[in-house]
């Protein structure tokens, strides 16, 4: 099967590829479109003195509190978030502003899904995901980052 990363028919081209982006079955049941698996699609492009420090610190540090987060989810559903440290608490809540910030609303499905289709430009992106890193949008509800755009534009409506 083409999703099964041991299979030696997948595994052997995967060494002569620029970018592997996964797809997730678990991203798609929590509702997460595009269902891409941040932790395990990745790009030999990102580097520094290709996409600039910025970006490389950006792209990483969002990974690496996704990771996290992914490492505590099973603590969390049997002891609860309030177990968790302060920190991890910050960083899991950020985790999932971020993780809903990343879904996208795509123009081809807008009359299916009732909900206008939006295009952010990496700038915004960039912006964007360093705001939430930051601390930025801590206090706004999870579902506001839920199929947004862009964070500096209105929440995107849903098609009539």
């Amino acid at each position: 099967p083409a999703d099964d990363m041991t299979d030696p028919a997948v595994s052997a081209i995967l060494s002569h590829l620029d970018t592997l982006v996964i797809l997730s079955r678990e991203q798609a049941g929590r509702g997460i479109y595009p269902a891409v698996d941040p932790l395990l699609s990745q790009s030999k492009m990102l580097e520094k003195h290709i996409v600039g420090e910025r970006h490389y610190n950006i792209a990483r540090t969002v990974r690496e509190h996704l990771a996290h987060y992914n490492e505590l989810e099973d603590i969390i559903a049997m002891l609860g978030i309030e177990t968790l440290s302060p920190t991890d608490r910050r960083i899991v809540t950020r985790a999932r502003r971020l993780q809903r910030y990343l879904s996208q609303p795509f123009h081809t499905v807008a009359s299916h899904s009732g909900i206008e289709g939006v295009s952010v430009s990496l700038v915004d992106t960039l912006s964007d995901c360093e705001a939430f890193l930051n601390g930025d949008y801590d206090d706004l509800p999870e579902e506001e980052c839920y199929m947004r755009g862009s964070m500096k534009d209105e929440p995107v409506r849903r098609a009539s």
